[in-house]
C-alpha cells in the first residue's frame, strides 16, 4: 500500500500543515468570545451627583479583565482624576478670554496666576460597565477602585471591581482576556482595537448607551518620540476618545497592547505594549501572578516604568482655592483717601458736589441755582481766582458737624489724579447745605472728595480751570 494512501499518514500530514498555517486576526472571535471581558469606565463622583442629578459623569474611557475575579487593565490618563484628584475651573487664555476646563488636579494649577474660579474639586471613582450580551440595554454597572497606575511615562493602570452600583458583593466571575507578548508583534501584522469610542457627547444616559467598536489595522511600526524608553506601537486602527484603556488584539488574538492616543499631526494610533503592565500589576504579588499565568510577559526594556498605589492624594477644597484666587487679586481702594470709604450711605444718597463763581450772599442770600453752577471756571494768571464749593444734601440734613475735604489735581505726568490738599471745615449738622471758598492759582483739572466727621463719603464733584 503506498504511503501516500495510509489514512494515519494523511492526518498526521494534515496536521503538520494545519500547524504551519500563518495565524490570522479573527475578528469575529474576538467579538463573540469576549464581548463581556471589554468593558466601558465611567468617571464618577458621587458627592457632585448628591448636588445635582447627573451631573456626577465626568469622563470615560475603555478597559478589560485580566482576572476571572474582577482585576482590569486600562490607561492611567483614564482614572487619574481618581487618584490625583480633579479641579473644575475657569482660566484665562492666551486672548484673555474666559475658558472653562476640568483636569488632573495639581498645585501648579492652583498656583497658576490665569486661574479665575473654582467650581469643584474631588476625588471621583470608577463605574465599570459590563454588557451580557450584545443589546444596548443588558448590562450591570459595577464600583472599582484603583490598585495602581503608572507614575512614570508609561500609561497603565489596574483596577479591581469591589461591589455593584449599590454596594452589594460581588460573586460572578468575570470573562477574561488572553495576554499576548507585545515585544514580538511585528511591524505589518494585523491588529484589532477593541473598545468604547465616545459617539456622543451629552449626559451619562446617553454614554451608558454607546456599543462597543472594532476597528482593524496594522501594526504601523514603532514610536519612540513620545516616550524615548519603551516606546509605543503604532496602528492605523481607529482609536477616538472613549477608545483609550481598551485592548488592542494581534494576529494571535491575545492582547497585545492597550489604545492609548491619537496622533494631532499624522492620525496614527499609540498603543502602550501590553508588557508594561508586568511591573504595574506587580504591586499585588498574588493578581500579579494570576496576571503572569494568563500570558503578561516582562518587558525588554526595563526603564522609567515606575508604580504607585491608588490611594487618594490630598487636595485643596473648593474654598480654599477661591480664597487663594482673592487673595492673588490687587486690592481695591475704596477711596483715593485710606481711611474712608466711597459708597454712599443711605443718609447721603441724595447729596451733590456743584461750583460756582458767586457767594450765598453775592447771590441774594440763595445758593446758586443751575444757571450758576459750573465745572469751567477761568482765572488770572497772576492773581489767580476764588471758586465757591456747595456741598448739598436737601431734603436730608448734613448730620454732622465737621466736613473733611481732600482736593486732587490731575498730573499729566503720571496721567493720574493726585492729592494736593487736606482740608477741614466746621458746619452746622442742622442745615441741609453748607459752602466754603478756595483760591486756586493753578489751571488744570480738579476733584473734591467730601467726607463727614464720622468718615462717611458724602459726595465728590469735578472741575477745570484754565487761565484768562
Amino acid at each position: 500500500m503506498s504511503r501516500l494512501c495510509n489514512p494515519f499518514f494523511l492526518f498526521v500530514l494534515m496536521l503538520i500543515l494545519g500547524s504551519c498555517e500563518k495565524q490570522k486576526l479573527d475578528t469575529k472571535l474576538i467579538a463573540n468570545k469576549y464581548q463581556k471581558g471589554v468593558v466601558k469606565v465611567l468617571i464618577f463622583d458621587p458627592e457632585l451627583e448628591k448636588k445635582k442629578e447627573g451631573s456626577g459623569y465626568l469622563s470615560r474611557g475603555s478597559g478589560f479583565f485580566v482576572t476571572d475575579d474582577g482585576y482590569l487593565f486600562t490607561n492611567k490618563h483614564v482614572v487619574e482624576y481618581c487618584v490625583k484628584g480633579y479641579i473644575d475651573y475657569n482660566y484665562y487664555d492666551k486672548n484673555k478670554k474666559i475658558k472653562p476646563t476640568i483636569s488632573v488636579y495639581s498645585e501648579d494649577i492652583v498656583k497658576n496666576k490665569n486661574l479665575v474660579k473654582v467650581y469643584n474639586t474631588g476625588h471621583p471613582i470608577p463605574v465599570i460597565q459590563v454588557f451580557n450580551s450584545h443589546h444596548e440595554n443588558d448590562y450591570k454597572l459595577y464600583k472599582a477602585e484603583v490598585v495602581a497606575i503608572g507614575s512614570g511615562n508609561y500609561d497603565g493602570a489596574l483596577l479591581k471591581i469591589i461591589s455593584d452600583f449599590e454596594g452589594n458583593p460581588v460573586r460572578e466571575t468575570f470573562t477574561t482576556i488572553p495576554i499576548g507578548n507585545s515585544d514580538d508583534v511585528a511591524q505589518g501584522e494585523q491588529l484589532c482595537v477593541y473598545g468604547y469610542p465616545q459617539q456622543v457627547r451629552g449626559s451619562s444616559n446617553l454614554t451608558l448607551k454607546d456599543m462597543s467598536t472594532l476597528s482593524i489595522g496594522i501594526m504601523s511600526g514603532l514610536d519612540f518620540n513620545f516616550n524615548s524608553d519603551y516606546g509605543y506601537l503604532k496602528t492605523d486602527a481607529e482609536i477616538h476618545g472613549g477608545n483609550s484603556g481598551g485592548p488592542v488584539f494581534s494576529e494571535k488574538n491575545k492582547v497585545i497592547g492597550i489604545a492609548t492616543a491619537k496622533g494631532n499631526i499624522t492620525g496614527i494610533g499609540l498603543v502602550s505594549g501590553i508588557n508594561g503592565m508586568y511591573y504595574i500589576s506587580a504591586i499585588d504579588s498574588k493578581t500579579h501572578k494570576k496576571i503572569i499565568d494568563n500570558g503578561l510577559t516582562m518587558p525588554e526594556r526595563l526603564a522609567s516604568i515606575n508604580t504607585m498605589t491608588g490611594e487618594k492624594l490630598p487636595i485643596k477644597t473648593v474654598k480654599e482655592i477661591n480664597a487663594i484666587i482673592e487673595a492673588r487679586k490687587p486690592k481695591k481702594k475704596t477711596s483715593l483717601y485710606s481711611n474712608f470709604t466711597s459708597n454712599k450711605t443711605g443718609l447721603y444718597t441724595k447729596s451733590k458736589v456743584y461750583f460756582s463763581n458767586v457767594s450765598v450772599k453775592q447771590n441774594d442770600n440763595k445758593i446758586p441755582g443751575k444757571s450758576k453752577q459750573y465745572t469751567r471756571f477761568s482765572i488770572d494768571r497772576n492773581k489767580g481766582g476764588k471758586i465757591w464749593v456747595y456741598v448739598d444734601n436737601y431734603p436730608n440734613k448734613l448730620n454732622t458737624e465737621q466736613l473733611r475735604v481732600y482736593l486732587y489735581k490731575y498730573s499729566n505726568f503720571v496721567k493720574k489724579y493726585t492729592k494736593v490738599k487736606d482740608l477741614v471745615y466746621n458746619i452746622n449738622k442742622s442745615y441741609d447745605y453748607t459752602f466754603f471758598s478756595h483760591d486756586f492759582y493753578e489751571a488744570g483739572k480738579y476733584k473734591f472728595y467730601v467726607y463727614s466727621k464720622e468718615n462717611s463719603f458724602v459726595n465728590s464733584g469735578a472741575l477745570e480751570l484754565y487761565f484768562k
